[in-house]
């Protein structure tokens, strides 16, 4: 017989193993269904922020998308999202979610075309073609590689490219209407009336569309200004006033149609329309935008009398009316405009526009004090100096425009936004030093950028400033993606200045020939190939390397490598 003992003890331990056995169990199946609940929330949140965004409301979107990467901070699709966001509202940040987006999702083709697409918007050649270079053979006959390809023609002004581009996508997907409206567009424009005639044709063919009724309409209106048969415009206008989605811009163009025809019925339509406008700053800012246009800046300055005072001070109301009265030379009425109301948050546009009025009276201490004004009053407010910079800027004041952007990109939120303004304007200027100092700024903001660090590297190289960093800059940028063009162009330039042109030509051999010949690249490969004494290739690339933007210190580099060539 079993001791009694004996059995207490091992009731014991079967209550304990079934005790622990429960506890095990439920903990998880905590865990299995807290992580469950998690990925059902990511879902749940994923297809509600796509559908926000569809229906065009940001900032819900937005407000899901947060939470998503809360939720899961590798969540692919919730940075696919972060990156339509971005993309929606012009946003520069859209390059850094499509790059997360490639990194955590490999390999996906419409992930990688996104990327450069969105790389081709926002000016970013490394991206790019890191993008192109992963992107797989077989998704280079699709729709969105087609379209993608015509962003990029569209960017070197290659219409005919573009075209062919555009037409090979609808090929694929006749169904697509968007790509197909592209198309007749590009076609409306063309100088071959063969092509105008079949843009023309598709539009009117999209007309019967209700969905493309009002955007296939509006450019074969626009064309007809252009051509200046005011005739068919205001005809085609008349349909376009009669949709129910018709925006402001719209009647804003039947309006110019009437006016250049002659029309009687442009008077009335006018009043209509600055009744309208009157409780509407956006519309009214156009309106007025509208009058200077038609060469009436009088007839702007007299509607602008009659508005509300807190009209006045509005969005673009006050840039618009000032334009008027830039266009009219009436300074004296810009300063009665300044010195009443106000202003509010539009303050510094009004100390600008004094000082404007001002300087043009000659009254040189008065201009000064109050762009000092206008100076204070957004050094602290990087949107205002950036709405600044866009106003003096177009007023042919450089240098003000320069300093204020300088101001606005000290700003941790908004300073990346000017530091591309900077970036665009020094490199269509040509001033390689101005570049290199707003690469270093946004290397602070980016400091894990490689296309920022790549151009560091170019332009350290070129203009032999902390050569040694630029140096192993673009050795450590080709090793981690060999295949990348824009890296292994830089990296041989590197080793060229370093005296080993033989490696550096090994490093372009390495690429593809449709690498080779993309025309940033192939000035670089024509300069190595000079060097090595391969005349004939050498010309070949040169040559192709004259259609890229290339900086004044480049076109040094070519012009002695032509100069070596000529000698031998």
């Amino acid at each position: 017989m079993q001791h009694p003992q004996n059995k207490i003890e091992r009731s014991i331990i079967k209550i304990v193993a079934w005790t622990l056995g429960i506890i095990i169990f439920l903990i998880v199946g905590g865990v299995l269904g807290y992580k469950q609940f998690h990925k059902w929330q990511e879902r749940r949140l994923v297809a509600q922020a796509n559908a926000l965004i569809n229906e065009g409301d940001m900032k819900r979107a937005s407000l899901d998308a947060r939470r998503i990467m809360q939720i899961n901070p590798d969540s692919a699709p919730g940075a696919r999202i972060m990156a339509r966001i971005s993309e929606q509202t012009g946003s520069p940040a859209a390059l850094e979610w499509r790059r997360r987006v490639v990194d955590l999702a490999p390999g996906d083709a419409a992930d990688l075309i996104a990327l450069a697409r969105a790389a081709v918007r926002f000016d970013d050649k490394a991206s790019r073609d890191l993008a192109l270079a992963k992107l797989p053979e077989s998704a280079k006959n699709t729709t969105e590689y087609h379209a993608l390809a015509a962003d990029l023609a569209a960017k070197k002004n290659d219409n005919a490219a573009t075209a062919q581009h555009l037409q090979e996508a609808v090929r694929l997907n006749p169904s697509d209407k968007e790509t197909r409206l592209r198309l007749a567009i590009l076609q409306l424009g063309s100088n071959d009336s063969a092509a105008r005639t079949e843009g023309q044709q598709a539009l009117v063919q999209l007309q019967a569309d209700p969905a493309f009724q009002r955007v296939a309409t509006r450019p074969l209106a626009d064309d007809a200004l252009r051509r200046g048969d005011f005739g068919q415009a205001v005809e085609l206008g008349r349909q376009l006033d009669s949709f129910p989605d018709k925006t402001f811009s719209d009647r804003l163009l039947l309006l110019t149609a009437l006016h250049r025809s002659a029309d009687p019925g442009s008077t009335p339509l006018l009043q209509e329309m600055q009744a309208a406008a009157a409780t509407n700053p956006d519309q009214a800012a156009q309106l007025l935008s509208w009058l200077n246009a038609q060469q009436m800046p009088v007839a702007a300055i007299s509607w602008a009398s009659q508005l509300p005072q807190e009209m006045i001070v509005q969005k673009g109301v006050p840039i618009a009316l000032a334009d008027s009265y830039i266009s009219a030379r009436d300074w004296s009425g810009m300063q009665r405009m300044v010195k009443s109301g106000n202003w509010g948050g539009l303050d510094f546009l009004r100390s600008a526009l004094a000082m404007r009025a001002a300087r043009e009276l000659a009254n040189d201490s008065e201009a000064a004090t109050h762009w000092n004004e206008a100076l204070g009053k957004v050094s602290t407010n990087p949107k205002q100096a950036l709405t600044l910079a866009e106003l003096v800027y177009k007023w042919g004041w450089r240098d003000q425009a320069i300093e204020l952007l300088w101001i606005a990109a000290k700003d941790p939120g908004q300073g990346d936004q000017a530091l591309l303004r900077l970036y665009s304007y020094f490199a269509s200027q040509g001033a390689t030093p101005d570049l290199y100092r707003v690469l270093l700024r946004r290397e602070e903001f980016h400091p894990n950028d490689r296309a920022v660090q790549n151009n560091i590297a170019q332009i350290s190289l070129l203009l032999n400033l902390n050569a040694d960093r630029g140096f192993r800059l673009a050795r450590d940028l080709h090793q981690s993606e060999p295949k990348n063009p824009a890296y292994a162009s830089t990296y041989a330039f590197a080793l060229h200045t370093r005296g080993d042109t033989k490696k550096a030509l090994a490093v372009m051999n390495g690429l593809t020939e449709e690498q080779q010949r993309e025309p940033a690249i192939a000035a670089y490969y024509g300069i190595l190939l000079a060097a090595a004494g391969e005349h004939t290739r050498a010309v070949e690339y040169l040559d192709a390397g004259e259609k890229a933007g290339l900086l004044p210190e480049e076109r040094t580099l070519v012009d002695k490598a032509r100069r070596t060539l000529a000698r031998r």
